[in-house]
């Protein structure tokens, strides 16, 4: 395992690419002038020139002389402020669409951050598996793949192209670019804000969603990602936001979303690892992925946070180790049973598939422990 000279992502984090110097393309991005702490109102005026060569492309049209576009909203830190930036800064009048989490999955501050963003005045329309359903699929992807939101992921991916499609609007806006910003090269557009390549995201590319149909015995659009053919026939465009921006942060988006009336979680970073306490909000089950996803590639959540504040000066490489040493992989226990009663498993159920998806070159492994690190944050592992 290689880490990054500049931040602590990894060449295990899936898509990831180091230049010649063992610097990562989020770093290389950092430095760049679309970096969110060096950018102006130039990158701005970019990104609306692009959206104005889009439209002159595609003969853009409203949806029923309303809607010009759609924002994909959780009710997090970032869809609260996204929601207000296209409406506020690029002037345009957003259909808010959210592929939302069943009831026994989604948490009750991911629904009172969601009824508050319609109290801000936004049209919104939701899309929810069943959650019978969602239960099943949800157990399935975590046999299948160690990942219990796999479903709900692929779902809150595809709903918005979908719901775009259906009602012919010509653009989708998201945050962060992930390959940018985060480090997944095979999303990489032809510049900053085209997201025309987020299909190839690790997340929707990764195992099909045959295991799906098979699963609730039906087929279902809104867990497939729309072709680029069916895409392109409608003038459907993705544009990403962040690049944009010129203080785009976890931090950053929180504060101004908690100033907007965005609820908070309130656990203990020591039972979810979440060092920001505004990730994932809508759904308690992610702690658990943020988990397997630590024990399959050697990073978790902590690292995501301290890697975007190390990239921003807010905290040394040094820091952010000892944060991410300590906080990568943390999930309560009461976490987990409250997953195993809606799945219907036991704890000892739970533990044995989690196991048996475990790196045992970078973790150790003992009957009755949780797995523990083999290496130390920061430094390469061989």
């Amino acid at each position: 395992m290689k880490y990054c000279k500049k931040c602590l992502t990894t060449n295990l984090r899936p898509n990831a690419e180091f230049n010649a110097s063992q610097i990562c393309i989020a770093c290389e991005f950092a430095a760049s002038d679309y970096t969110p702490q060096l950018a102006s109102d130039k990158n701005l005026r970019d990104l609306k020139s692009w959206i104005s060569q889009l439209k002159k492309k595609n003969q853009f049209k409203k949806y029923n002389d309303q809607y010009d576009c759609i924002v994909g909203v959780s009710g997090g830190k970032d869809s609260t402020r996204q929601a207000h930036w296209v409406r506020d800064r690029l002037g345009m009048n957003p259909l808010l669409v959210c592929g939302a989490y069943p009831p026994k999955q989604m948490t009750s501050i991911g629904a009172e951050n969601i009824s508050n963003l319609i109290s801000m005045g936004f049209d919104l329309e939701i899309v929810c598996p069943a959650p019978k359903s969602a239960a099943r699929l949800s157990l399935e992807a975590f046999r299948l793949f160690g990942n219990v939101c796999k479903s709900t992921e692929l779902a809150l991916f595809s709903v918005v192209p979908q719901v775009a499609l259906e009602k012919k609007i010509q653009f989708i806006f998201w945050g962060e670019n992930p390959a940018l910003q985060v480090g997944d090269r095979a999303t990489l557009g032809v510049n900053p804000f085209d997201g025309s390549n987020l299909r190839s995201l690790n997340t929707l590319s990764d195992g099909g969603i045959e295991w799906i149909e098979k699963c609730v015995g039906r087929k279902s659009a809104f867990y497939r990602y729309p072709s680029l053919a069916d895409m392109n026939k409608k003038g459907i465009n993705i544009v990403y936001l962040g690049p944009a921006w010129d203080d785009w942060s976890t931090f950053e988006n929180a504060s101004y979303a908690a100033l907007q009336g965005l609820t908070l979680r309130p656990e203990s970073m020591r039972e979810t690892g979440d060092t920001s306490g505004a990730s994932m909000l809508d759904e308690e089950f992610t702690n658990i992925n943020m988990m397997l996803r630590y024990f399959k590639f050697g990073f978790g959540r902590a690292t995501d946070d301290v890697n975007e504040a190390i990239r921003s000066g807010r905290l040394s490489r040094t820091e952010g180790a000892k944060i991410a040493q300590e906080f990568d992989g943390v999930c309560s226990d009461e976490i987990i049973e409250r997953y195993c009663e809606y799945t219907e498993i036991s704890v000892n159920e739970f533990w044995r598939v989690a196991i048996s998806f475990v790196n045992q070159d970078l973790f150790s492994v003992a009957s009755g422990q949780r797995p523990k690190p083999l290496f130390k944050v920061g430094h390469d592992f061989d």
